[in-house]
C-alpha cells in the first residue's frame, strides 16, 4: 500500500522566522515578487533537528536561505607542520586513525546552533595530495558585541594545504546563523585555539578567512607560532585545558609518558590520542620526532617551568 504524499508550504516575510534551515532534495526556496520567500518541502510536520551532510536536516519544515552563512577558512597546525608543499603532514589519515565521526563533542566542546556529531564517510578520507585531511577541527562564530559569547558551532576537516572544509571534504563549511558580522575561533583538541582580532562580515556567499600569513589578525599576543611567513595554532595541549606545560600540576608531558606505559620512556602506541601532539599516528616520549620536545619548544626551550596559554577571551 502505497502511503500519501503530505506536502507542506511555508510563507515568510523578510525578518528571519527560525535559526535553521533544510537541505533536502524534496523542497527548496523562491523569493517572491515584493519580498519574502516561498520555502516548501515533501515530507511530515517538524519533528526534530539533524545535521546532514551540507546544513540542517528538519523534517517536513524548510527555512529561508537568509539563516545560514558559509565561510572559507584556512589555518595551520604546528604538530604535522613542515616547510614542505603540501604545509602539513597526513599521518593520522594514512595510518587509517582518523574517526568517521568528531571527537570534539566527546571531548566536551560546547556545540551550539546544529553543531556536533558531524560524520564523514569513508571516502574523503581516500584523497590525497594536498586536500588529503590532516584532522578533524573545532569552529565557532562568537557575537560582534561580545567575543565570549559563542553564537554557533561546528566541526570541521582541515586538509594538507590548510584549507578548513566541511564534511563532505571539500565546501565551505556553513553555519545555521544570519548573514552578519562574527569573530572567528580555530581550535583543535591538542592545539591552542585562536580567534580572530576583530569581527568579520559572512554571508551566503563564501568570505575567505586566511590565519596562515597575517591577513586576518588575531586576538591576544603571540597567538600564533610564525615561521618565515607562516602562521600556525601552537601545538602541545596534551591535556586540553588551554595551557602547555613542560612542568608542574597538570602538564602536558607527563601524559605522554602515562600512554606509553609510563617506565619504558623509550616505548610508543598508535592510534588517534590526543598526547600525539606531532599528530603522525604514534605516541612517543623519547628518540627521533617525539612528542615531549614539542612542549618543550611552544614554551620557549629553556626554561622548563614556562608556560604557553591560548589567547581566547
Amino acid at each position: 500500500m502505497r502511503l500519501p504524499l503530505i506536502a507542506a508550504v511555508f510563507l515568510t516575510a523578510a525578518a528571519p522566522c527560525a535559526a535553521q534551515r533544510i537541505i533536502a532534495s524534496g523542497g527548496t526556496t523562491s523569493v517572491l515578487p515584493g519580498g519574502g520567500t516561498l520555502s516548501w518541502t515533501v515530507g511530515e510536520s517538524f519533528s526534530a533537528t539533524n545535521t546532514g551532510t551540507g546544513g540542517i536536516l528538519t523534517p517536513g519544515f524548510q527555512q529561508g536561505t537568509f539563516v545560514r552563512v558559509n565561510v572559507n577558512i584556512k589555518a595551520f597546525l604546528q604538530g604535522p607542520w613542515t616547510t614542505n608543499t603540501p604545509a602539513m603532514t597526513d599521518g593520522l589519515r594514512t595510518g587509517g586513525h582518523l574517526p568517521l565521526v568528531e571527537p570534539y563533542s566527546a571531548l566536551g566542546y560546547p556545540m551550539v546552533a546544529g553543531g556536533g556529531f558531524e560524520t564523514i564517510a569513508p571516502s574523503v578520507l581516500q584523497v590525497s595530495g594536498a586536500n588529503a585531511i590532516v584532522d578533524w577541527i573545532y569552529l565557532q562564530l562568537r557575537d560582534a558585541g561580545n567575543n565570549t559569547s559563542v553564537q554557533a558551532a561546528r566541526c570541521a576537516l582541515v586538509q594538507r594545504d590548510g584549507d578548513i572544509v566541511d564534511v563532505d571534504g571539500v565546501s565551505p563549511v556553513t553555519f545555521t546563523r544570519p548573514a552578519a558580522s562574527y569573530f572567528i575561533s580555530v581550535q583543535h583538541r591538542n592545539h591552542l585555539g585562536i580567534l580572530s582580532q576583530s569581527a568579520i562580515a559572512l554571508a551566503e556567499n563564501p568570505v575567505t578567512v586566511n590565519f596562515t600569513n597575517g591577513t586576518t589578525a588575531t586576538f591576544g599576543t603571540n597567538a600564533q607560532r610564525i615561521s618565515g611567513s607562516s602562521r600556525m595554532l601552537w601545538a602541545g595541549d596534551a591535556t586540553g585545558n588551554g595551557v602547555v606545560k613542560y612542568t608542574g600540576s597538570a602538564n602536558d608531558r607527563d601524559p605522554i609518558l602515562t600512554a606509553i606505559g609510563g617506565s619504558v620512556p623509550t616505548a610508543t602506541i598508535t592510534g588517534y590520542r590526543r598526547e600525539d601532539i606531532t599528530m603522525d599516528g604514534t605516541v612517543k616520549y623519547a628518540g627521533g620526532s617525539n612528542d615531549r620536545d614539542v612542549i618543550l619548544q611552544v614554551i620557549g626551550g629553556t626554561v622548563p617551568t614556562a608556560t604557553r596559554a591560548a589567547q581566547l577571551p
